[in-house]
């Protein structure tokens, strides 16, 4: 169970939570975005009726907010609930003085009030932080590492009812390193091939585990980079052709771009200096060669690009399940076009 000025994990959080009421302050530190956004969904799942969400959920990031904004969001009473959520991502990097007025906030937090600060590290020299780690309750959300990624495998596979070979699960780390996102995906696509069956082979993950999709993917985003729309589109409808379900390749889509700024990123805080790309894949839980074939693309998008890809992937998602009214074969074309020409996807009339 977390309660303040205690750490413990993904697992013990997202085992606890629907059970307990929320604390008043979260902090979730680490580098696995699947820890991140697995704990901060299952934290609004905990904490926010579905009805009054959009009244007593707000989202906001670390360099574009301030004391005040924050402060503001979490002294407003809720709506129709018993209590708001406040997430405030990247809080790496969130202002000295910011930093400062969250820190004397904790100590007397709002108690209608549930507060998730989320971001990669801090530093624990100060003050600030040492406040936070004692008022907070803190969730480690630090990326497993090799030998720990064999056993996720399996029990992801076990809570989706899939059963994986020993050698199979062996195959999937290896190709897919430690990028949970990029693990997860790979499993999805397999349960979804294997259908009805609920056993997979090693033979099964050889068939999927770098298949055409992936390579077309790649081209799609070059074109994509190149502000090339007739390509990309002309790729996406052969993929989609040759039967690739529009979900899957949305997620073939979301981990090509998430891991272009997982390389991005590392890339930008080595300072000028330059990691080959057998310590950059070490540093992103990536395979060399699938470093290699991102760093050859990733010079194509600016940090911007990408934050805004993830904004119209996230819309094009909520359409394909069900929430726009269009076909998918539209959602998808609307969304390679926005992604190329760097505008937001079209919204149903």
């Amino acid at each position: 169970m977390a309660s303040a000025g205690h750490t413990t994990t993904p697992h013990a959080f997202l085992s606890h939570i629907k059970q307990t009421a929320p604390a008043p302050v979260y902090l979730f530190l680490g580098e696995e975005e699947f820890f991140l956004d697995s704990c901060l969904a299952a934290l609004k799942n905990a904490t926010l009726d579905d009805k009054a969400e959009a009244f007593n959920y707000d989202l906001v990031f670390g360099e574009d907010t301030d004391a005040r904004e924050i402060l503001t969001l979490c002294e407003t009473l809720p709506v129709f609930a018993a209590r708001r959520l406040i997430a405030v991502k990247h809080i790496d990097k969130l202002r000295a003085p910011t930093l400062d007025a969250i820190q004397s906030y904790v100590g007397d937090p709002v108690t209608t009030t549930c507060l998730a600060l989320i971001g990669t590290k801090l530093d624990g020299r100060s003050k600030a932080t040492q406040t936070l780690k004692k008022s907070a309750a803190v969730i480690d959300c630090s990326p497993l590492s090799l030998r720990d990624i064999p056993t996720w495998i399996r029990q992801y596979a076990s809570s989706i009812g899939l059963q994986v070979d020993e050698p199979a699960i062996a195959l999937m780390a290896n190709v897919c390193g430690r990028d949970l996102y990029t693990v997860k995906h790979e499993i999805d696509k397999l349960i979804t091939y294997l259908v009805p069956q609920t056993h997979a082979s090693l033979a099964n993950v050889q068939a999927l585990i770098s298949g055409e999709s992936t390579d077309s993917v790649f081209e799609i985003c070059n074109a994509i980079g190149r502000h090339d729309p007739a390509s990309a589109l002309l790729t996406m409808r052969t993929v989609l052709n040759g039967g690739e379900p529009p979900l899957r390749l949305l997620a073939l889509l979301t981990t090509q771009f998430r891991q272009l700024w997982k390389v991005q990123s590392l890339a930008q805080k080595l300072d000028g200096k330059r990691l080959s790309p057998d310590a950059l894949a070490k540093a992103a839980g990536l395979s060399p060669f699938r470093v290699r074939s991102l760093l050859s693309q990733v010079s194509q998008f600016s940090t911007q690009d990408l934050q805004a890809a993830f904004a119209r992937i996230a819309e094009a998602d909520s359409r394909l399940k069900g929430y726009g009214g269009q076909s998918p074969v539209t959602v998808l074309e609307a969304l390679v076009m926005a992604l190329c020409l760097g505008t937001r996807v079209p919204r149903t009339v």
